[in-house]
């Protein structure tokens, strides 16, 4: 009986130590969700981002081109094959076109939810520039998507306790400020953990830097940054000033990144970024990965 007593005694300290342990890794996880960027093989520039957390969610940020629609399918299935919300910030090739391509042909692929902007007529965007592409939004706006919501500014949604909130999204005063309709309408977004954020800028550039800080000034601030426009163009200093991140990730190839020939603007928007403080980085040490607490 004594015997028994103490076996009984030990397995119930040993439950009670693993209880405390299971506990301690839970805090330690609790909230945790891992954002990372994806390069480029082929290249170019791009926007291609997931965000998952210890319970199985993952959320999508655009894709790029048709030519990494398999790419983007294999990192999507290695992560489970279920996605709970696919974010696309605007109608353009390098960020859409391998969605659409996955769409179109799923597989084992499931999507919950897909988020983009309600852009202008195509008829508007083209009288403004004349010079861009509007293959990929016409296709986009062919599509049936029943999972599809379109979000305004001021919009936010939760995925397990990731809070998404949408900053700027195409609306009639961004056609007061600027051309570039499709670019500048891009989602803005920042997605906020338990203690740290993210703001994701998507391609929107400097027509619409002065209005966001008059609108949000030191709300900006977040501790991680997708920079606006791939780095090149995109939004001004003061701007950048205010969100003042740990890390600042550029979706951009080396040929973007490291420009000597002065065709873009990627080597100042660094270089203001380092001032800032800011660790930086491209699609060079890609794939790169952030813990957000």
């Amino acid at each position: 009986m004594k015997r028994n007593k103490i076996t009984a005694l030990t397995l119930a300290v040993i439950i009670a130590m693993l209880l405390f342990l299971n506990f301690l890794l839970g805090e330690k996880t609790k909230g945790e969700w891992e954002i990372t960027q994806y390069g480029n093989p082929e290249e170019n520039q791009r926007m291609f981002y997931t965000i998952t957390d210890r319970k199985g969610h993952l959320v999508v940020i655009d894709g790029g081109w048709t030519e990494n629609a398999e790419e983007v399918r294999s990192v999507i299935t290695a992560k489970g094959g279920h996605v709970d919300a696919w974010i696309l910030t605007h109608p353009h090739q390098d960020h859409i076109a391998a969605f659409m391509d996955i769409y179109d042909k799923p597989g084992r692929i499931k999507i919950d939810r897909i988020y983009a902007v309600d852009m202008p007529a195509v008829e508007l965007c083209r009288e403004n520039a004349s010079w861009d592409e509007f293959g990929t939004y016409e296709r986009f706006l062919q599509m049936e998507i029943p999972q599809l919501d379109y979000v305004h500014s001021g919009d936010e949604w939760k995925i397990g306790n990731l809070k998404f909130e949408v900053l700027s999204a195409y609306e009639d005063q961004v056609d007061q400020m600027s051309n570039d309709l499709l670019n500048d309408g891009s989602m803005m977004f920042r997605v906020t953990g338990e203690s740290e954020s993210m703001l994701f800028c998507a391609d929107v550039g400097k027509s619409m830097s002065d209005y966001l800080v008059k609108e949000y000034g030191e709300e900006l601030k977040s501790d991680y940054l997708q920079m606006g426009h791939h780095g090149n163009g995109g939004l001004k200093r003061d701007f950048y000033e205010l969100v003042s991140p740990k890390i600042a990730f550029f979706d951009a190839p080396n040929w973007l990144f490291y420009d000597e020939a002065g065709h873009y603007t990627t080597p100042k928007n660094r270089k203001i970024m380092e001032k800032l403080g800011s660790e930086i980085k491209n699609y060079e040490s890609a794939p790169n990965r952030i813990i957000l607490k």
